[in-house]
């Protein structure tokens, strides 16, 4: 059993937001908390396979910002830690609107990360375009676990 694979699942479970880094066109930062979704395909003690799913309106500008440059980084951590005793994840990403061909499983996913918060349902129609707020996906490409004063980068599906 991978202990570190475990404990990223664990803060995935545990936590309800993350800071989602973007930059414009011209390279100008912005950060945004989301509300977000760990939509996992597959589960495993030996890797993370995780994509993140949130609804932003288009014209938001971190919304905006990903039309220019998809790169994003994301930073998961529970800010009501005590100083210097906190855990969290940190992931270096690519993100996009949704694809309509994955929109149904996206949606649905979703839709039952926010029933189980207290939230409503969501369905295709309420996220497809010409509706708002839209969803989006975030991919990752590399995820870091830090803890202890350590980063140790997780091993990625």
């Amino acid at each position: 059993m991978n202990d570190i694979a475990v404990r990223a699942q664990q803060l995935l479970e545990e936590n309800q937001y993350l800071t989602l880094a973007t930059a414009d066109a011209s390279g100008r930062p912005w950060s945004s908390t989301v509300w977000y979704a760990a939509w996992q395909r597959s589960r495993s003690e030996q890797w993370l396979a995780v994509e993140f799913i949130w609804l932003s309106r288009p014209e938001a500008l971190h919304s905006r910002n990903i039309l220019h440059r998809p790169e994003v980084g994301i930073s998961i951590f529970n800010s009501a830690q005590p100083a210097g005793t906190g855990d969290g994840l940190q992931f270096a990403a690519r993100a996009e609107l949704v694809p309509s061909a994955l929109l149904d499983e996206a949606a649905e996913a979703f839709s039952r990360a926010s029933l189980a918060a207290g939230g409503g349902a969501w369905t295709r129609a309420q996220v497809e375009e010409p509706a708002l707020p839209r969803l989006y996906r975030a991919r990752t490409e590399s995820a870091y676990l830090l803890g202890n004063g350590n980063r140790v980068e997780l091993p990625l599906a």
